[in-house]
């Protein structure tokens, strides 16, 4: 109800009761609103409470029940804002985006503030000046509204105002263990107290017993020890900086124990507390406990670390002779059987759905190892399972194997992995390798593709290892009228097996259980390879040397009859040429506008539309050019580049031949 009514302002009047009428009404910029029958009422300067009152007492004259505060009134009216007005502030000085603001009417100081991007890095944040017709009114400090939400200092605007923000007077640096740490602007008179409050108090690792206070005087500087909260009241000056060290990382009363304990951590140290006590605070030795050996980690009086060992079960059976008495920050572990040996794995790998390496456990055999294994491929010979198991000497050192390395144990067992009563045979042992062989006569189901002229192009299964390429087109219904036997080509996949730089192995990868392609750790990588063929001479001398052996993903292609001969690289115009049997291999450069200058020519070749390649061969002065067929591609390539001889090269060339020549004379001239 404190808000100032200005030009361009909206008012919204409603009455109602024994008369209703709704009115909405601008300020004009005489400050005045006309209602009609009633004439002009100035509203301008005053605020909403004032303008109501006004509004409702000349509105009385016209509607006679309306009659503020008689009980007997049967009409009311209600004075509201309905648009507010924009006003425009300017704000100056040492802000990140001085200049002039459209705000609203109803904004404060901090919002123009806001606006402007707040004070910059050399701005004030406790002097703020409010000016308004060229008398400064009002003095803003913002730490009072950020710190403590004070609203009273953050005043409504007027249009016009202008909001200036001066250099700051007094800075001080912060740093260290405080909730907020950076720089801190502060007044004359404030004290550490005040600046710790700015900084929102000490964090839960602060020391606050000593705080250290860097200051200056008037020619160097100075630092000092102050004691809180004994010299909370110490003023701060101008350039002073405050740090609030953290706690040591030492404990007064602590020791610990690790290991194999059922309630292993930290513990407070009592005054005459013994080892045997430890570990019954630690609920007992786990019955993993390692009782030969366990070791007391201790720091010396001049903190260097020693070590004390004791027998475990001599302390547990006999505490009063064998007890030792501990100190702070010492350090008990009890190891676990367990952490005293190599981890014990069984292998599975070759025919079972999950290769891994599993954690061996006792009595563990052939078939429990399949079983964890997920059982077998569908591929398996479970009548052929291999154990490899390590040699391990156990007499003397003369009596050891050295050419043997392995024991390798082969077994029969249910393809259902079924229980039998005899399983106790046979038991698995640490580090045993087991392998599951694959069924002699297993195959899975190869397929090849033939596209083209063929009477049923498509994919088709190998029926036997030794299937042709003649066996393929009988099984596609032969060749098409149109087909260009010569033209067949082949194309093969290879697979290619890499073994990529490890840099990082994640948990899943190290940790028990990894499949046996993980642990090999290999990337096959496959592409295509045309194969020459001669399909022609394989149809008329089947199961000869050109009818090859069928592979898995072959796939042939037979064309139409081809009437173009292609000739690329380094001729002046690549193009496509008709075939002619008349023309000869130079006749077809020819055609192409023949070679540029950096071809290659005696190096030219031919790929013959079956994959095969030909090239130009010379015995003497005899130039033998490959024929040319159908479908046929010749290539010239390009001469490789050739680097210049520098000025400096060609010096020192002739300088070695010239000395070489000297050289020679000489040696003449000595021989005559």
């Amino acid at each position: 109800e404190d808000y100032w009514v200005g030009p361009g302002e909206q008012l919204v009047i409603d009455v109602w009761g024994a008369a209703e009428q709704p009115y909405q009404l601008v300020v004009c910029a005489e400050g005045t609103i006309d209602i009609q029958n009633l004439g002009p009422i100035q509203v301008s300067g005053m605020t909403i409470e004032e303008a109501n009152s006004r509004i409702k007492d000349r509105l009385s004259s016209i509607y006679s029940g309306l009659r503020p505060n008689d009980p007997n009134a049967n009409t009311w009216a209600r004075v509201s804002l309905g648009n507010i007005r924009s006003i425009k502030v300017t704000v100056m000085g040492e802000v990140s985006q001085p200049g002039t603001y459209t705000v609203s009417s109803l904004s404060t100081l901090f919002n123009a503030l806001y606006a402007a991007g707040g004070p910059d890095r050399d701005g004030t944040f406790r002097n703020i000046q409010l000016l308004r017709e060229g008398d400064s009114i009002h003095t803003f400090d913002i730490y009072d509204f950020l710190i403590n939400g004070n609203q009273e200092d953050n005043i409504r605007l007027r249009d016009e105002d202008i909001i200036k923000v001066d250099p700051y007077e007094n800075r001080v640096h912060v740093w260290g263990e405080t909730k907020r740490i950076g720089f801190f602007e502060t007044k004359d008179g404030e004290t550490l107290d005040d600046l710790i409050e700015f900084a929102a108090g000490f964090s839960d690792n602060a020391y606050t017993r000593t705080l250290t206070l860097h200051g200056t005087t008037p020619t160097m500087r100075r630092i000092s020890s102050v004691l809180y909260p004994e010299g909370a009241d110490i003023e701060i000056q101008n350039g002073d900086r405050l740090r609030v060290g953290p706690l040591l990382e030492r404990y007064s009363n602590r020791v610990a124990i690790r290991g194999a304990v059922f309630r292993p951590g930290e513990y407070e140290i009592e005054e005459g507390m013994t080892l045997y006590d430890l570990i019954n605070k630690a609920d007992g030795l786990r019955e993993d406990a390692s009782g030969n050996r366990g070791v007391i980690e201790r720091l010396s009086e001049n903190r260097e670390p020693e070590v004390l060992s004791f027998s475990v079960e001599d302390v547990m059976q006999d505490p009063a002779g064998h007890d030792i008495l501990l100190r702070k920050d010492d350090v008990v572990r009890i190891a676990s059987i367990f952490d005293l040996r190599e981890e014990y794995t069984v292998r599975v790998s070759g025919a079972v759905n999950q290769p891994r390496t599993l954690q061996y456990r006792d009595s563990m055999t052939v078939e429990d190892a399949v079983f964890m294994a997920d059982g077998f491929l569908d591929e398996a010979a479970a009548y052929r399972i291999e154990v490899a198991r390590r040699v391990v000497g156990t007499g003397e050192p003369d009596q050891y194997k050295i050419d043997e390395i392995a024991e390798i144990f082969s077994f029969h067992v249910d393809e259902h992995l079924g229980f039998r009563e005899d399983e106790g045979d046979f038991r698995l042992q640490p580090f045993d390798q087991v392998y599951i062989r694959t069924q002699p006569n297993y195959q899975e189901q190869q397929t090849v593709r033939i596209t083209g002229e063929v009477e049923y192009p498509g994919e088709y299964v190998l029926s036997s290892r030794d299937a042709r390429l003649s066996d393929l087109i009988d099984w596609a219904g032969g060749l098409s009228e149109y087909a260009y036997s010569r033209g067949a080509s082949l194309e093969r996949i290879l697979e290619i097996s890499q073994r990529p730089e490890i840099t990082e192995i994640d948990d899943e990868m190290a940790g028990v259980g990894d499949d046996e392609q993980r642990e090999q750790g290999e990337v096959v990588d496959t592409l295509t390879t045309p194969v020459g063929i001669q399909l022609a001479n394989a149809l008329s001398n089947p199961r000869s040397g050109y009818d090859l052996i069928l592979e898995e993903g072959d796939e042939i292609h037979i064309p139409r009859e081809l009437q173009i001969v292609r000739v690329e690289g380094e001729v002046l115009s690549p193009t496509s040429v008709r075939y002619d049997p008349s023309r000869s291999f130079s006749d077809y450069l020819s055609a192409a506008g023949g070679v540029t200058e950096e071809a290659r020519r005696r190096r030219a070749y031919v790929v013959y539309a079956n994959g095969e390649v030909d090239r130009t061969k010379r015995f003497l002065f005899i130039r033998n050019n490959p024929t040319i067929e159908p479908g046929a591609t010749i290539i010239v390539p390009r001469e490789p580049e050739r680097r210049q001889m520098t000025a400096q090269e060609r010096v020192g060339i002739a300088s070695s031949i010239a000395s070489t020549a000297l050289l020679f004379i000489t040696l003449l001239e000595r021989l005559n």
